[in-house]
């Protein structure tokens, strides 16, 4: 803000605001949009800096909000990411939803949801790439992930399974080995890169060769990958 210097009748100096100067106004919000607006840019600077790197101050800073605004909503640094990997779970649920139709066979369904988690770590790369970072907040974030598309996952190895076209004898315990362990597998092992393309990819062809030997039916099945 741009400010003239003036002196009062008793040759005090005083600042007065230019005329053309921008007045900086504090821009009221409900609690909820406020929080959400916290987690958002929590969300953000995770995928830029990491969780190592970020702090509550780097949050606040690029909200243009003091640090103590924060706290009304958080108690901690990491219960703010832990929202934030809830967050970007949910957007995950939503991308990757797969038909329910009884009409559709239930390898098209499997071959549905292996595709659009693929598709949506590729839209992700900068994100996805932070989670190879050992640190306390990584085990959530990928539990949360993990929680989401193991409700996903479930329905399609059940009706698989019923059809004699999987054979599986704990159909949840089968569908958490599949989901956690891949999922834990892609992020140990995924380099520390912006571009993580090739990684991914064969990742992919990895993952349709595990869910056919689990499931005990031909990886040809998927057709040509």
């Amino acid at each position: 803000m741009k400010h003239s210097e003036e002196f009062d009748n008793r040759g005090r100096r005083s600042l007065r605001r230019a005329p053309n100067s921008p007045r900086r106004t504090r821009i009221s919000k409900e609690p909820e949009e406020r929080r959400q607006e916290i987690i958002e840019t929590a969300l953000e600077l995770l995928a830029e800096k990491g969780y190592d790197n970020t702090n509550v101050q780097d949050i606040t800073d690029r909200m243009n909000v003091s640090p103590g605004l924060c706290y009304r909503y958080f108690k901690s640094k990491t219960e703010i990411f832990a929202a934030a990997s809830e967050l970007y779970a949910s957007k995950a649920i939503k991308q990757i939803k797969v038909p329910n139709s009884a009409d559709t066979p239930v390898i098209e369904k499997l071959q549905i949801f292996i595709k659009r988690i693929f598709d949506f770590s590729m839209s992700h790369q900068q994100f996805e790439s932070r989670y190879h970072e050992e640190t306390d907040i990584r085990a959530i974030h990928l539990d949360h992930v993990a929680d989401q598309w193991y409700t996903l996952l479930l329905p399609i190895i059940d009706q698989g399974t019923n059809e004699g076209i999987f054979h599986c004898k704990d159909i949840p315990a089968t569908t958490h080995f599949l989901i956690y362990g891949l999922v834990h597998t892609f992020h140990k092992r995924i380099p520390a890169a912006k571009d993580t393309s090739a990684y991914m990819e064969n990742f992919l062809l990895f993952i349709y060769d595990m869910f056919a030997r689990v499931l005990e039916f031909p990886v040809s099945s998927f057709g040509k990958l």
